[in-house]
């Protein structure tokens, strides 16, 4: 394995471990809901919060260790990032007071928002603009696939030894976390100059800013969705529970897979190309969940989360490359402020479910995806295979 393959997959098994233990925290609700209660928190509100207060921490650190990076001042390991995340979750093993849980889910949110834009600006460096969103994707994958392992894994050890059980989650973290020391820690300060040409300027701003409101509405349609997937196909589409959570984890890895195809598809076909592609098939895709019969409503349920999620990459990598400059700050706002406002998608969903209804109110969310197209072809940013077609002829 040559040295840029190591790198990549010593960073993606990183990017495993500091996502894995965000859902654990959801998996092991319904086991500390009432031992809250005994403690008087009774509101499935405040229960909820400790999930809550992950995104928003994310929303709020990752575009400033972003900025800290850009600037040359503190910045901290890889390696300590996924420590810090794994010690942080593991604590729920011993720790059942609220308050004491709700500044560890902090901590562990930190942790987590300080990863992010060190590897992205790490693969920025040591990739170029022909395999940039191949090796994001790869980097991609590796989040998802630990994303979506945990709730397998927490609950097998919930049900195995309870709460006492989660302490061994710290193993694949302390693992990783060494692993990660015999590579780079942090990615290479490089002292910016001032350039009118460069990403610094207005327009570069203004071009990150409307890929970061795009990325925002994919963003808020799929987890939107996902959010209440489940709670769709049982109670309107007659979809039996359990096959109803294996369509939902379908989905979910469907959209890994769209990741990997995506990223190796922009570096030849152009960025631009892909996304506007993504978006346009994402459409008929998501109204087909509502409007076809079964089975072929499952069927698109499926391509929706493939086409849905094959941006995620591509939208990083392009803000990046507009703002060459500000890599880190570009890295933590195009994947914390979408995030947190994925977080308020489900609040207006619901609200809107309880006033027309569960499939209407996600019906609506397709107008999201409409205006997407509209406006990544209003983007100022160059097409690479129609503009090659257009010179050729």
């Amino acid at each position: 394995m040559n040295e840029l393959a190591k790198r990549i997959s010593v960073l993606a098994a990183g990017h495993g471990a500091v996502d894995f233990y965000l859902p654990v925290i959801s998996a092991s609700l319904p086991v500390l809901i009432p031992i809250f209660a005994s403690q008087g928190i009774t509101s499935y509100a405040m229960a909820g919060f400790l999930v809550t207060v992950i995104t928003l921490t994310l929303a709020v650190v990752q575009p400033l260790a972003g900025w800290l990076q850009d600037n040359g001042k503190w910045t901290i390991g890889a390696s300590w990032s996924v420590l810090m995340t794994a010690v942080a979750i593991s604590m729920f093993a011993f720790i059942q007071n609220y308050w004491i849980l709700l500044i560890l889910a902090i901590v562990a949110g930190v942790g987590n928002s300080m990863f992010h834009p060190n590897a992205y600006q790490q693969i920025y460096q040591f990739s170029t603009p022909a395999n940039r969103g191949t090796l994001l994707s790869l980097f991609s994958v590796g989040g998802s696939f630990g994303y979506g392992a945990a709730p397998l894994v927490a609950g097998a050890l919930l049900v195995w030894a309870g709460l006492p059980g989660l302490i061994y989650l710290i193993i694949p973290g302390i693992l990783v976390a060494a692993l990660l020391l015999k590579f780079p820690q942090k990615p290479v300060f490089v002292k910016r100059e001032i350039d009118a040409t460069a990403s610094g300027t207005k327009s570069g701003w203004r071009r990150a800013g409307m890929m970061l409101g795009i990325s925002s509405m994919r963003t808020w349609v799929y987890y939107g969705f996902l959010a209440f997937a489940t709670v769709y196909l049982t109670t309107y589409a007659g979809v039996p529970y359990f096959y109803a959570t294996l369509l939902v984890t379908g989905m979910f890895y469907a959209g890994m897979i769209a990741t990997l195809v995506a990223g190796f598809s922009s570096d030849r076909f152009g960025r631009k190309e892909i996304l506007l592609i993504s978006y346009a098939c994402s459409i008929p895709a998501y109204l087909g969940i509502f409007l076809l019969p079964a089975p072929l409503s499952l069927v698109s349920l499926l391509a929706a989360g493939f086409f849905l999620m094959a941006p995620a990459t591509i939208e990083i990598a392009t803000v990046q490359e507009m703002m060459p400059g500000s890599v880190g700050f570009a890295s933590g706002i195009v994947i914390g402020i979408p995030q947190a406002l994925s977080a308020v998608s489900i609040v207006v969903i619901g609200a809107l479910a309880d006033n027309v209804g569960m499939p209407t109110a996600l019906t609506w969310q397709v107008a999201l995806m409409g205006l997407a197209v509209v406006c990544c072809l209003a983007l100022p940013y160059p097409m690479k295979y129609f503009h090659r077609k257009v010179l050729s002829k």
